[in-house]
């Protein structure tokens, strides 16, 4: 390239919704490029009120027609020049009213070849830009949940000035022993010389070397002196420049290579685990995606500090900045297809011809505008596919062919209740590997079983090794047809002859976690661009028509820190797992989409939400884990923790060596000792086995126990009791002197107390909603839907408690204010009297409700002077906790 004419600035705009066929005659407005018509507010105003994703205050879809006068101040000559538009949607270029030509990529620059029509002097240029008609949906491309279905030009816009001789299309591909191949085309030349240097990462020259090039093309393989890998913790980036006559191309590339051996995922060569999250390219103060590096920086650098190494963007692909950011700050990128349907063989109902070439021609054209950059390691056609296996595979080796050092997987949690083998695939992402085989913590109740974190006692010891290797029983998922959850619907799919997958390559977890937040209603004001989160003006209606607005703060507080828990389990569940080789988040930010799912620790703009620290978190999720299995986190005296410690820990910057200390404290126990960390050729290594006894329990208490070795710590809370003799049947509960009755009424509880004996009503649950302990799944709206839709049971949606802790009710049973393991079996045994009729009632254990629902919720309250319980305590009565919980009942 010899120069580039920088088009940015003032375009004259008209917006056409009908999208005619040429240029319009008259402009009505303005509009300052790059930008969309939404961010610069150019399109009509909308009042509605979106409650399922951000509103739009500017949408449009249509054609807009941008046109400016550009002044050439030489004679081209011989040259070449291409118009490039950065990121745009469906472009049609014109020059002095001629069309030159149509691009449609949703992902990849669009470039227009304008010499021959820019001779010396002043020319119109005009751009229509429509948003609609895709040859595809465009899955997060396009979607209103995520970026919009924006309409506009971003990034660069400029002509870029060629000699007639000039390069383009080039490749660089990693090849194994430090080697690259770079290929090219070559034109305006029909054979020469291309000189190539190698520049390292310190800025010293570390190869220099001549390509041939005939016909065209270019193709040599070139050594890299003293080769250093790129990966998560040295980020090496090497420059290649290429000159050929004037011209001069230069691009930073790297060296790395993913591959794997059977089910362990090998960064250049060595195993590793991949802490990933989702993306959906989500800007709230734009609504579209930023092309400049330094955004995508601060965006991976923020992940990074809570131990992200991994993006999978969903269904989209991300601009050239993100690429450089991620090869600076090391992030393993996963760009998608924009794409979530259908891949059906020829001659298969659903089969497109159009959209197929479509696809694959924007897989190619991802590939080469991308893959020089060695944080583009993976690659995915799209998001819970269906269709015909044996295409997909077929589309992977066409893709591969445009770069063999990519790692390819035939979607994320393609064909979900029933995955297969597909041989080309290099990876496998999903969910589960059966019907019964889920290999995470989290699931929609639409498709039930649930996971381990919603149904099983609170824990840190279950992994999914069994589910993966197949030791679990493996069986047909489903014969002929099944009805599942597909994105915001539902989808009839054939399940014929799939059975149980054991699958032979690296598995990654697909969209963990999905813990369901409240919404903070102080975010509001941070929402200064054309996108507002319109729907916590419902939210709040909500709240307020039931009285409880006024304590959205402490809903906020004590609904994240239990999510933030189950996050933790989440993820350690992941570490625990030898067979597993990553996770991908679903999210680490909140999705203000299909519905409003607020599953972040971090909101929309990356900001913490102050639940958890980055360091705190990184000790749960980073390269290096510390790790007590525990099969519960309560106890009672009577009883031996058993704890065993794991260290997961790999790459250059495993521990090799040390010690790893521990330590249990607690109001009665202090208790110590530390393991020797011994190299070990594998990420996940057992470290020693304690045994506690907790004879020493006398009261009720919470314990900290505590790991650490040199920068790293983890901690659990676990919660101890003291053995007592309470005996718990449906009629009451007594203690040795000490007796309480359980009412089935008000009243018969008032004739009780008024005898001066010791009662409480236990709720019949006739006005109640389901409790559960787990936090809400995604959101409840968007599944409630889904299940009535489906025939299938609606999700209790209840979101955690939030405790009274200085209730006389709760003096002997200490607690926080929030959900922790110590009431799950008192959750679960319970329902929630909803008491939207008496406003006034703030319960001393009271259930956060959904945002939809928004009933004032009840698990122990005051009702007339009477205590309320909703708990059926006789169902479980043998454990300590209750015991416990029942004495403070009795006073």
């Amino acid at each position: 390239m010899i120069k580039t004419i920088d088009l940015r600035g003032e375009y004259r705009l008209h917006l056409d919704p009908n999208c005619g066929s040429v240029p319009p005659e008259k402009y009505e407005d303005s509009i300052i490029l790059p930008d969309t018509l939404s961010h610069s507010g150019k399109a009509p105003y909308n009042p509605k009120v979106e409650t399922g994703f951000l509103t739009d205050t500017h949408p449009f879809e249509g054609c807009g027609w941008f046109s400016r006068e550009i002044d050439i101040e030489e004679d081209l000559g011989d040259r070449n020049v291409f118009l490039f538009l950065e990121r745009t949607r469906v472009s049609i270029v014109y020059i002095d009213g001629k069309e030159i030509g149509s691009r449609n990529s949703l992902c990849a620059p669009h470039r227009y070849n304008v010499g021959m029509w820019l001779t010396r002097g002043r020319h119109t240029l005009t751009i229509c830009v429509q948003n609609v008609n895709y040859p595809t949906k465009g899955g997060h491309m396009t979607s209103p949940d995520t970026q919009t279905n924006w309409l506009g030009i971003t990034g660069r816009m400029e002509l870029q000035v060629f000699p007639k001789a000039f390069m383009s299309d080039v490749r660089i591909t990693t090849l194994k022993g430090g080697r690259i191949r770079v290929s090219g085309k070559a034109a305006g030349s029909p054979r020469g010389v291309i000189s190539a240097e190698i520049t390292d990462p310190s800025g010293k020259r570390n190869s220099l070397s001549e390509i041939k090039y005939s016909e065209g093309k270019f193709s040599a393989v070139i050594a890299v002196k003293n080769p250093l890998m790129w990966d998560e913790f040295s980020r090496n980036i090497y420059t290649l420049t290429l000159t050929m006559g004037e011209d001069i191309y230069t691009a930073p590339f790297g060296l790395c290579l993913f591959s794997h051996n059977k089910r362990k995922l090998l960064v250049n060569g060595e195993e590793a685990f991949l802490r990933g999250k989702h993306d959906g390219m989500i800007f709230p103060l734009t609504g579209f995606a930023p092309c400049d590096e330094k955004a995508w920086t601060e965006r991976f650098e923020t992940a990074k500090s809570y131990g992200i190494n991994h993006y999978r963007f969903h269904t989209c692909c991300p601009p050239e900045g993100a690429f450089t950011a991620a090869d600076k700050v090391g992030i393993y990128l996963e760009p998608e297809l924009p794409f979530w349907g259908t891949i059906a063989a020829k001659g298969e109902e659903g089969y497109s011809q159009p959209e197929q070439e479509y696809l694959i021609s924007e897989g190619k054209r991802i590939i080469a505008e991308f893959s020089h950059h060695p944080s583009f390691v993976m690659m995915s056609l799209g998001n819970e596919l269906w269709g015909s296996r044996q295409r997909l595979g077929e589309i992977i080796h066409i893709l591969r062919e445009e770069n063999p050092s990519l790692y390819f997987t035939s979607g994320s949690n393609n064909f979900q209740f029933c995955p297969e083998e597909i041989p080309e695939e290099d990876f496998f992402v999903g969910v589960r590997l059966d019907r019964e085989r889920l290999f995470r913590g989290s699931y929609a109740a639409c498709d039930a079983p649930l996971g381990h974190i919603q149904t099983d006692i609170p824990n840190t010891s279950h992994n999914y090794n069994s589910v993966i290797s197949g030791r679990k029983p493996v069986g047909n998922s489903a014969e002929g047809t099944i009805q599942i959850q597909y994105g915001t619907g539902v989808k009839t799919v054939s399940a014929e002859g799939a059975g149980g997958y054991v699958p032979q390559k690296p598995v990654i977890s697909h969209e963990v976690g999905q813990y369901d937040f409240f919404p903070d209603f102080d975010e509001y004001s941070l929402y200064s661009g054309p996108l507002q989160p319109r729907y916590l003006d419902v939210f709040r209606e909500a709240l307020e028509k039931r009285g409880l607005f006024g304590q959205w703060k402490d809903f906020f507080y004590g609904v994240g820190m239990h999510c933030t828990d189950c996050y933790k389990r989440e993820i350690e569940a992941a570490l625990r797992t030898k067979e597993l080789s990553g996770f991908q988040l679903l999210d680490l930010q909140d999705f203000n989409g299909q519905g409003v799912s607020l599953v972040g620790i971090l909101n929309a703009f990356m900001q913490p939400k102050g639940f958890i620290s980055p360091e705190k978190w990184r000790g749960f999720c980073s390269g290096n884990v510390l790790l007590a299995e525990m099969d519960k986190l309560v106890y009672s005296a009577g009883e031996t923790l058993k704890i065993r410690f794991l260290l997961s820990s790999y790459g250059s910057k495993r521990v090799t060596g040390g010690k790893m200390r521990f330590r249990l404290e607690s109001a009665e126990i202090n208790k110590t000792g530390e393991f020797e960390i011994t190299p070990s050729n594998e990420r996940l290594t057992v470290l020693g086995e304690k045994k506690i006894a907790l004879s020493a329990v006398t009261m009720p208490q919470k314990a900290v126990l505590t790991l650490e070795s040199g920068e790293l710590r983890n901690s659990y809370d676990l919660w101890l009791y003291p053995e007592n003799d309470v005996i718990i049947t449906e009629k009451g509960a007594v203690s040795g002197e000490k007796r309480l009755a359980f009412a089935r009424s008000i009243d018969e509880a008032k004739k009780l107390i008024a005898r001066g004996e010791r009662a409480i009503v236990i709720s019949d649950g006739s006005s109640s909603v389901e409790n559960t302990y787990c936090a809400d799944f995604w959101n409840y709206h968007m599944f409630r839907v889904i299940s009535e839709s489906m025939g299938k049971p609606v999700a209790p949606g209840t979101m955690g408690l939030l405790i009274d802790t200085e209730s006389p009710l709760l003096k002997g049973f200490p607690c926080e204010k929030y959900s922790t393991p110590q009431w799950f079996e008192l959750v679960m045994h319970s329902h929630a009297d909803i008491l939207d009729d008496y406003p006034d009632i703030i319960p001393t254990v009271q259930v956060v409700d959904n945002t939809e629902r928004c009933h004032r919720l009840g698990m122990l309250y005051e009702l007339d002077g009477v205590t309320v319980c909703t708990v059926r305590l006789w169902e479980i009565g043998d454990k300590a906790e209750v015991k416990q919980f029942v004495l403070g009942l009795m006073g």
